[in-house]
């Protein structure tokens, strides 16, 4: 247990320093996250999948607002913890994973890795572990999730999750 601790915390220190290796800071990804208000629709699937930016708080919070159908939604909020982005999934499964932004990779993708959780006490049922999303040089931004089972074990190299694109809606 306590090495599995110690590689984890030697991971997020070492993606920490490849976000910052690639020159988008937290903040910046933050402030990035506020221009996209308003409407998106997938344009990998159709168009069946909407998402909704708007930002909260007197701009401290970015909420993202995802329809899959009308009887299913999910949210994601982003918000500042310091030096810090923060982003807690609250998903239709009724579990809300905490992730944090640890890299951007030389494609611009900004990456998010579990930091914890409420509501994963199932070990059969899964949350939301790993995310990442790309604002392309198109406009469209492009985004990855990664879900896993609460019980499991993570492994980046296993657990990859499929794209999709969303452009802004008119």
């Amino acid at each position: 247990m306590i090495t599995r601790a110690l590689l984890l915390g030697i991971w997020l220190a070492t993606l920490s320093c490849a976000a910052s290796a690639a020159g988008a800071s937290s903040k910046d990804v933050f402030e990035r996250l506020k221009t996209l208000s308003g409407d998106w629709h997938s344009t990998t699937r159709g168009g069946a999948t909407t998402v909704n930016y708007r930002t909260i708080a007197n701009g401290s919070s970015v909420v993202e607002t995802w329809t899959m159908s009308p009887t299913r939604q999910s949210m994601t909020v982003y918000t500042m913890d310091g030096e810090r982005l923060l982003a807690t999934h609250y998903c239709p499964q009724g579990n809300a994973p905490r992730l944090q932004l640890v890299a951007t990779d030389a494609g611009g993708a900004h990456r998010f890795a579990f930091l914890d959780g409420a509501n994963l006490q199932n070990p059969s049922g899964s949350h939301e572990h790993a995310f990442w999303l790309r604002f392309d040089a198109s406009g469209t931004l492009t985004r990855s999730e990664t879900y896993i089972r609460n019980d499991a074990s993570y492994d980046p190299a296993r657990d990859t999750g499929g794209e999709e694109s969303f452009a802004r809606s008119k």
